[in-house]
C-alpha cells in the first residue's frame, strides 16, 4: 500500500458531493469510541464504533428508532509509526499513543464558504441496534448556490411582524381634505440553521399599496409607492399631493350608493371607512459571518389595515347669528 494511493482515496472521501439526508445532524456521545481501517483495494473507508450515541431530535419518541446522522472530521493515523512502513487506519478519535497522524488538507473553503466536516450515519437495524458508522460524504465547502433553494423556503414561512399603518387623521374625516399615510417599517433579520450552516434571513420593505376604501374618487382608491410616507408634525408645511395619502373628493349619493347616508342636518356621511396597507418584502440571506447578502427568487406581503373612521362633508351655510349669539340679518 503507499501513502499516495492512500492519500488520494482519502482526498476523494473529502470531496464526496452526496446530498445529505433530511435528519437532524448528530455528534457522537462523549461516551462512543471508534476506529476502523482504509480498504484500499476497493476504495473504502470502515470505522467501527463502541458505545452509544444519542440523537436528541428523535429520542424518547414513540414512532421508533431512526438512523443517526452526525458530521465529525476524519482522522487517519499510520498505526505502522513510522515512513518506512505504513499501516493507514481511520477513526473518528484521536490516534492511538503509538501511531502518526497524518495531516490530510483539502483546497481551503473561500471567505463567503462554510466549511462542514465528513457525513456519517450509523442505520438502525431490524432488532433496533444500531450498525457500525458508514461515512457518507467527507468535507464539503457550502456555497450560498447550494444554499439558496432552502432559503428560499425558509424565507416564503418566515413570520414578520406586521407593519402599522396610519392615516393620520382625526374622526370625522372631512372631504376635499388631504391626509398623510404612512407606515412604521424596517427589515426584519432571523438566525436560521440550513444543510447544518449557520445563516441569516433577511426581509426588507420594498413596495407598499395603499387601498383607502374610496369608491367615489375617480382614481383615487389605491396608490403604490416604494416610499413608507411619513407623518406631519406641527410647523411642517400643510400636507399636499405630493405626500404619501390621499383626499376624498366625493361621498356618494345617499339616495343611489348604499353606502353613503344622510342625517337629519342634511349632511352626506359614510362609515366604517378604512385603510388597508399591503407591504412588499424581498428576501435576502448570507452566510453568518460573511458579509454579502444573496437575493432571494420572489416575495411575500403583509396585510394592515386601520381602525374604521367616518367620513363627512364639510358644508357651507348661510347663517343670520354669530358666535355671540347676536343676530345679522
Amino acid at each position: 500500500m503507499s501513502i499516495a494511493r492512500s492519500v488520494a482515496l482519502l482526498t476523494a472521501l473529502a470531496v464526496s458531493t452526496a446530498p445529505p439526508p433530511p435528519t437532524p445532524p448528530l455528534s457522537p456521545s462523549t461516551t462512543s469510541g471508534y476506529s476502523g481501517y482504509v480498504d484500499d483495494e476497493n476504495n473504502s473507508a470502515h470505522v467501527r464504533a463502541h458505545g452509544a450515541a444519542q440523537n436528541p431530535a428523535t429520542s424518547g419518541q414513540d414512532d421508533g428508532p431512526r438512523d443517526r446522522y452526525f458530521r465529525t472530521d476524519l482522522t487517519t493515523c499510520n498505526l505502522a509509526a513510522t515512513w518506512d512502513g505504513v499501516d493507514l487506519a481511520t477513526t473518528l478519535d484521536t490516534c492511538p499513543d503509538e501511531a502518526l497522524e497524518l495531516t490530510i488538507q483539502g483546497a481551503p473553503c473561500t471567505d463567503e464558504e462554510y466549511e462542514l466536516a465528513d457525513l456519517w450515519v450509523e442505520r438502525v437495524r431490524d432488532d433496533g441496534t444500531y450498525t457500525d458508522p458508514e461515512h457518507l460524504s467527507g468535507r464539503e465547502c457550502i456555497t450560498p448556490t447550494d444554499l439558496a433553494p432552502h432559503a428560499r423556503h425558509e424565507f416564503a414561512t418566515m413570520h414578520i411582524p406586521t407593519p402599522e399603518a396610519t392615516l393620520q387623521a382625526r374622526e370625522p374625516l372631512l372631504a376635499g381634505v388631504h391626509y398623510p399615510a404612512y407606515a412604521t417599517t424596517q427589515p426584519q433579520i432571523v438566525d436560521v440553521t440550513l444543510l447544518d450552516v449557520p445563516v441569516q434571513i433577511r426581509a426588507d420593505p420594498v413596495e407598499y399599496t395603499w387601498n383607502f376604501d374610496d369608491p367615489h374618487t375617480p382614481g383615487g382608491a389605491t396608490l403604490t409607492t416604494t416610499d413608507p410616507g411619513q407623518p406631519w408634525t406641527d410647523g411642517a408645511p400643510t400636507p399636499d399631493h405630493t405626500w404619501i395619502g390621499h383626499t376624498y373628493t366625493h361621498l356618494g349619493h345617499p339616495d343611489t350608493h348604499p353606502g353613503t347616508h344622510r342625517d337629519e342636518a342634511g349632511n352626506w356621511y359614510r362609515q366604517g371607512v378604512t385603510t388597508t396597507l399591503t407591504t412588499t418584502w424581498q428576501g435576502h440571506f448570507r452566510i453568518t459571518g460573511t458579509s454579502t447578502w444573496t437575493t432571494i427568487d420572489g416575495t411575500i406581503t403583509t396585510t394592515s389595515t386601520t381602525d374604521p373612521v367616518t367620513l363627512t362633508e364639510a358644508r357651507a351655510r348661510l347663517v343670520c347669528d354669530d358666535t355671540h349669539g347676536h343676530t345679522t340679518c
